[in-house]
């Protein structure tokens, strides 16, 4: 088994470039840290390299046997690697999955959203209310962030995650038979969530905006649906995470 003991190695060099979006897309590989996040990544099949302490490889070997590239690492290297304060000891470089749109189910469409704590939240509930497939538009953050991955708890290998324009993805969803969902505070057009009838011989594709804008003025006028959340009158908005989950586990209802 090959050991690092350097945080000076290449191998390690090249690693952490990983965690940079425009090295992650030229390379196709992403890094995921934590005992929970590398046993599904293994159970997914996609694990280059797994990188772990001494500790990390007794814990895991009996449960892990079937990777390629074993590398020991010290702590000092660990430390290097992780995105924690803590190093929870192992980590693997994973190859990208070339996902699909599960044309079936109900979608999931983010259009700019920035916070990857929302979007780690939106990830659970998609896959938590069974809409497989989350489409983000190119300038929402990377579904590979290290904060949106451990947001998501595991669930980020249990869902089909696509980059993609949105006007492009919609017309598309509109051809396949999709009533197409969005959330306005305002307008004539807005109708009560308690007042919506889902109907499970439907599919939806729901749109969830950017926290500061909402949803871009050039999909509006593609939208089917707009739903609005009742909320007492103090409070002013709820974050893009809560709304969306509320509105998938509602739609999801009707299943």
């Amino acid at each position: 088994m090959e050991q690092i003991i350097s945080v000076n190695n290449q191998k390690i060099k090249d690693t952490l470039k990983l965690k940079e979006s425009k090295t992650r897309n030229k390379e196709q590989l992403f890094i995921v840290e934590g005992f929970h996040l590398v046993l599904e990544a293994y159970h997914d099949g996609i694990i280059k390299t797994l990188f772990a302490t001494s500790e990390g490889i007794e814990q895991l070997v009996d449960e892990i046997p079937n990777i390629d590239e074993v590398i020991e690492i010290n702590q000092q290297v660990a430390q290097k690697l992780s995105d924690t304060v803590n190093s929870q000891k192992v980590f693997a470089v994973c190859y990208m999955k070339k996902a699909a749109v599960n044309y079936t189910e109900n979608i999931l469409l983010l259009d700019q959203i920035q916070d990857p704590g929302n979007i780690g939240t939106l990830i659970r509930s998609a896959a938590s209310f069974d809409f497989q497939t989350v489409i983000a538009s190119p300038n929402s953050v990377s579904f590979y962030n290290d904060k949106v991955l451990r947001s998501t708890q595991g669930n980020f290998f249990h869902v089909n995650l696509i980059n993609e324009y949105l006007i492009k993805a919609i017309n598309e969803l509109k051809v396949e038979g999709y009533i197409i969902v969005g959330t306005k505070l305002h307008g004539d057009d807005i109708k009560p969530l308690r007042k919506v009838k889902w109907d499970d011989n439907e599919k939806y594709a729901l749109i969830i905006g950017n926290e500061a804008k909402g949803i871009s003025p050039e999909l509006l006028d593609l939208i089917d649906l707009n739903v609005m959340i009742e909320m007492e009158e103090h409070v002013e908005s709820l974050n893009a995470g809560v709304a969306g989950s509320i509105l998938m586990y509602a739609i999801s209802q009707a299943k």
